[in-house]
């Protein structure tokens, strides 16, 4: 299937939904400038690709904010702890010096114990849920929480090694929800986003499919950009990058979403204008087939539409360049209705991806941070590495915001073929 068909289909859907409007600072987002955002959970948050694209998504959508985020996920964890030191170890020497605004918790996946004899797993699983809420209430007072339902195991894509674990999440995570509606905490479900994801693949690609959960647990890469979009979207992050529309005969501009458009010319066979979208698309691989069965199976793609509208075009067929660069050939319909550019390698997605190399980085710092906190404690020297890293990350945040600022961009819609 190609781009061009993907653009059309999610237009489509943007079409049918309605395009959301919002002000350059959205008060229903539920991140603030100046948040401190700390993932805690298990193995799959020490993966660090969720929490990552996360950090891509509200970077490359609110470059105006500045918002950090910080990973004390632990293989293994569980909702009393693990390897690493219990729960209170855990909350006031990863979670709380850190002093975080917000704090998401996923857990579940180690604490039914790879067992469909839950009763007493599933006793301790509240009652540990419930101190751990508390703890962390206490350690960090103000601490806005959200709770996400736990990931699934796979039985769809994999012949199940524990036939039914997959209940044992979902029920898991119908706890978790209830619990949030108890104790007024937002909840983010993860298991039916990726579960659906996997279905969905299995009637496009087997093998893709089955590549998003390739142990039935830990989510690949791509799989964890299904999490991210989950955990943004509970958010309410807004989903519309930006979205323009433009009159071919008349220059006229309408619809004008977290957008500019300027200097707007138009012959017969060709319309120019500069462009100033607020924000960025994500940073995916357009160039890899994964992204494209993403866009398919997952709401990967409704959650990111830079959308394009030009009509009364007298032509047919029409090249779009940007910045020089071509993106793509285009019929007068398609235009008319709308392409999602978000879904082309553009020099807006070129330079979201700095974003990412960013993040990516930070990850790793993250990741070497926390063995130092977790497995050096008797290293004189510990300290000391843990500011200096703590120095290099708030430079790389610098930086990160840095490079996700807004620039203008030269749009050209040359007609080709007939004339």
């Amino acid at each position: 299937m190609t781009r061009m068909y993907f653009a059309s289909l999610f237009l489509t859907f943007c079409l049918a939904a309605g395009m959301p409007v919002r002000a350059a600072n959205n008060s229903s987002f539920a991140l603030r400038d100046g948040d401190r955002v700390m993932f805690y959970g298990d193995s799959i948050t020490a993966q660090r690709f969720y929490t990552r694209f996360a950090e891509d998504f509200v970077v490359s959508r609110y470059p105006k904010l500045r918002i950090s985020f910080f990973n004390a996920g632990v293989s293994g964890d569980t909702v009393e702890g693990g390897h690493a030191g219990d729960m209170e170890t855990r909350v006031t020497r990863d979670v709380a010096p850190m002093h975080p605004s917000v704090v998401t918790i996923m857990l579940g996946m180690n604490d039914g114990h790879y067992t469909t004899e839950d009763e007493k797993n599933f006793r301790d699983y509240a009652v540990g849920y419930r101190k751990l809420i508390a703890t962390l209430r206490a350690e960090v007072p103000g601490v806005r929480l959200l709770l996400i339902c736990p990931s699934p195991y796979d039985e769809v894509a994999h012949p199940p090694a524990i036939e039914g674990y997959n209940s044992v999440m979902i029920r898991y995570g119908e706890f978790v929800a209830e619990l949030g509606k108890e104790e007024k905490i937002p909840v983010v479900d993860f298991n039916h986003p990726m579960a659906s994801a996997v279905a969905r693949g299995m009637q496009i690609d087997r093998v893709v499919a089955g590549s998003l959960l390739p142990d039935r647990i830990h989510p690949s890469p791509a799989g964890h950009w299904i999490l991210a979009a989950a955990l943004t979207k509970g958010w309410n992050l807004d989903p519309v990058v930006s979205s323009a529309s433009i009159d071919a005969t008349t220059g006229a501009v309408g619809d004008q979403h977290n957008t500019a458009i300027s200097d707007v010319h138009t012959t017969p066979e060709k319309v120019s204008w500069t462009e100033l979208d607020q924000d960025l698309p994500l940073p995916l691989e357009l160039n890899d087939p994964v992204a494209h069965f993403l866009f398919e199976a997952s709401d990967l793609a409704a959650m990111n539409r830079q959308m394009l509208r030009v009509s009364d075009l007298t032509g047919s067929t029409y090249s779009l360049s940007i910045d020089g660069k071509k993106i793509g050939v285009f019929s007068r319909e398609e235009l008319n209705a709308g392409v999602n550019l978000a879904l082309y390698s553009t020099p807006m997605e070129e330079q979201a991806k700095s974003i990412d190399w960013t993040s990516d980085d930070r990850s790793r710092i993250s990741g070497a941070r926390f063995s130092l906190l977790t497995e050096k404690e008797d290293d004189p020297t510990r300290q000391q590495a843990i500011e200096a890293l703590d120095r290099l990350d708030r430079n790389m945040i610098d930086d990160e915001y840095k490079s996700a600022q807004p620039k203008p961009h030269v749009f050209e819609l040359v007609r080709v073929g007939e004339q």
